[in-house]
């Protein structure tokens, strides 16, 4: 909790700056095809934090999410958001250790507060939004694509030493993932071109069973489908000059 704490802090005292310094160099890169009244992309970057829904005594896996967004009015208040997050991570904190195995070093792994079950995804999500002045609220779906997971166990030595044991497990999960999103949002400054840093919170559940075939140590923690769950906090920065 304490990490997701000083990650959200931090992510709120420096990530507007980044956005907007990327956004301005891409805006000049492209000019006023990347913005107008009715159509603009946006460079989207936050936090997100999950967790596997089917798994018990796993904890919630947090981490950066970065991608680039696109608007599309309907209409004066409706459009339409597709999206591309490249960097979506979910998974879960505390797995339970077997063994590397080297009976010397499986010891040193049995902490389960430096575990975790990593899983990379790019997410395509899109959504239907409505405008009430500066705030909106949106609903649509996604699918997400694995590009990895991963198994670490992390440990010290008494001399000082640092371990990390990894393994890849891709082959045991899916390969999709799709689901429903919620969201609602605030434009935080004034808006050009019907555009504006706009501050994100987003929920999405995932309706697919990501587990296909897994033998490790989630095996006697799973009683049946397996599927991803989390919140997003970002903010959206469009390529406007």
């Amino acid at each position: 909790m304490k990490r997701t704490c000083l990650a959200l802090t931090l992510l709120a005292g420096i990530l507007p700056g980044l956005v907007r310094a990327q956004a301005s160099v891409i805006s000049q890169v492209a000019g006023d095809a990347a913005a107008t009244d009715k159509f603009h992309f946006g460079l989207k970057a936050g936090f997100s934090c999950g967790r596997l829904k089917g798994l018990e005594g796993v904890e919630r896996r947090g981490g950066a999410n970065f991608g680039l967004q696109a608007t599309v009015a309907l209409s004066p208040r409706l459009s339409l958001v597709p999206e591309v997050a490249f960097v979506s991570p979910k998974g879960a904190t505390a797995v339970p250790f077997v063994t590397t195995g080297d009976p010397a070093l499986d010891p040193f792994f049995t902490d389960p507060a430096r575990s975790a079950l990593e899983l990379g995804y790019v997410d395509v999500p899109v959504q239907v939004r409505w405008r009430l002045g500066r705030f909106h609220v949106g609903a649509g779906g996604y699918a997400g694509f694995l590009v990895s997971a991963r198994e670490k166990f992390r440990a010290e030595r008494p001399d000082g030493e640092d371990l990390l044991f990894q393994r890849d497990v891709k082959d045991r999960f899916r390969r999709a993932d799709f689901g429903l999103l919620l969201e609602a949002s605030w434009t935080i400054t004034k808006p050009r071109r019907g555009a504006g840093l706009v501050f994100h919170v987003r929920w999405q559940e995932g309706l697919a069973d990501v587990l296909e075939d897994y033998s490790g140590p989630l095996d006697d923690l799973s009683g049946g489908k397996v599927r991803t769950s989390g919140v997003q906090v970002f903010l959206t920065f469009p390529f406007v000059r």
